[in-house]
């Protein structure tokens, strides 16, 4: 009984470790993948529940857990608030919806593992951003993948090349194959999400850049320095050389005309009917500020405002898909319960990254730092397109924040802190 409990504990943190190491590649290559990967983790999760292995400590709640938990069922609690107000009720909008409360039972499971579990997280980003960049092909001018929109697909091979970079020396200094490997996947990263066009996510690498600069001091040894000074020298050259590449250039170009010709009056480009929409919304959320138009109501809403002059044809049928914001767009579907939900989404987590910063573990410390990174990426993204409408994008960002908060928070860091203290 005892070897087979032993083989139950090996057989989880073997399964566990391969789906870690693998979930972001597979994310990009089969579509699907993110949501397969998702459910085997939650069937682990599950497992434990009903037969738990010796030597798996129980869970003993914190606080903070209780703020994350809540935090990630209030997009399934708003959605039912306002579909119960307007009497109309739809399993389609919890879909996406559910992967934030599906990941607690993750993170659970997780935050009990060995700390060695997350080491293969520093192979799995830059491998995934490598694969998205050989697979990679022209998408009618501009470069992506076939299971991603293209815009999603540049979103997040910035954010997997910019996880690599700051994951180099997470367990230690890392020799030089796998510091060449994050190195590699940071500039691949890049290298795609210039490709794609995705111009709205570049928004997003100044905020990495500062996330880097106040986080610095853990990138004070000569040897980090020595990297930074590599990789900074190296992502420069790819970004002089991607300059001067089709589609970066092109892009660059369009939101030039785009903003020329909003001034001039021509309303019906792309940036030009983004910013229509984002109007829109917020004129839907004034008048009905409570409880919204429900989870799928904007839609509906096009019509009319078309037809009262608030937004040109081209703009009322992008609205009918989507806002192109996330923030507006919950705020506007379901009132004030979804606008504090999809913040909730992003802040939660953000904030207990920001504690975990403060840890007196370097590993811990580095976690918070990816998890600050990772969040950040994903609300400046929201600000340009709806990212987390979509079921595989939010079971990408809810199992991610799960992973790293479970490795910020696993308990065999107290364990040691108390065995080191004995």
């Amino acid at each position: 009984m005892g070897m087979a409990q032993s083989g139950y504990l090996l057989f989880i943190e073997t399964a566990a470790t391969l789906l870690l190491l693998i979930y972001p590649t597979l994310m990009l290559v089969i579509k699907g993948g993110m949501n397969g990967v998702f459910l085997c983790t939650l069937l682990l999760a599950f497992a434990v529940l009903v037969v738990r292995p010796n030597g798996m400590k129980a869970v003993v709640w914190r606080r903070e857990w209780e703020i994350y938990a809540l935090a990630m069922v209030s997009m399934a609690a708003a959605i039912l608030i306002s579909q119960s107000y307007h009497q109309s009720y739809a399993a389609h909008p919890h879909d996406a919806a559910s992967r934030y409360w599906l990941a607690i039972p993750v993170f659970l499971l997780l935050l009990r593992l060995r700390p060695s579990v997350f080491a293969v997280l520093q192979f799995a980003f830059p491998v995934a951003a490598i694969i998205g960049l050989l697979l990679a092909k022209d998408m009618g001018g501009r470069t992506g993948i076939s299971t991603l929109d293209v815009i999603h697909f540049g979103d997040f091979e910035l954010t997997l090349g910019v996880l690599s970079l700051f994951c180099i020396d997470w367990f230690g200094n890392d020799r030089w194959p796998l510091r060449t490997l994050k190195i590699l996947g940071f500039i691949a990263g890049l290298a795609a999400s210039f490709a794609s066009g995705s111009r709205g996510g570049w928004l997003a690498i100044p905020v990495f850049v500062a996330i880097f600069i106040y986080f610095k001091a853990a990138w004070r040894s000569p040897r980090a320095i020595a990297i930074t000074a590599i990789a900074g020298t190296l992502a420069a050259g790819v970004l002089t050389a991607t300059l001067y590449y089709s589609p970066f250039h092109q892009r660059m170009t369009a939101l030039v005309t785009d903003v020329t010709a909003y001034d001039q009056g021509n309303s019906n480009t792309s940036t030009g009917i983004r910013w229509q929409l984002y109007k829109a919304a917020a004129d839907v959320f004034s008048r009905h500020p409570i409880f919204g138009v429900g989870p799928e109501g904007f839609a509906l809403e096009m019509q009319p405002m078309m037809e009262a002059g608030k937004v040109t044809p081209d703009a009322a049928a992008l609205g009918r898909g989507e806002v192109h914001n996330d923030i507006l767009s919950k705020a506007a579907g379901m009132g004030v319960f979804g606008l504090l939900a999809m913040l909730a989404v992003y802040f939660v987590p953000f904030g207990l990254f920001w504690q975990a910063t403060k840890s007196a573990y370097a590993q811990v410390r580095r976690a918070g730092v990816l998890g600050i990174t990772f969040v950040s990426g994903f609300i400046v993204f929201g600000l340009t397109v709806e990212c987390l409408n979509l079921t595989m994008a939010t079971a990408f960002y809810s199992f991610t924040v799960a992973v790293l908060l479970a490795a910020c928070y696993n308990i065999h860091h107290g364990e040691a802190a108390h065995h080191k203290s004995e």
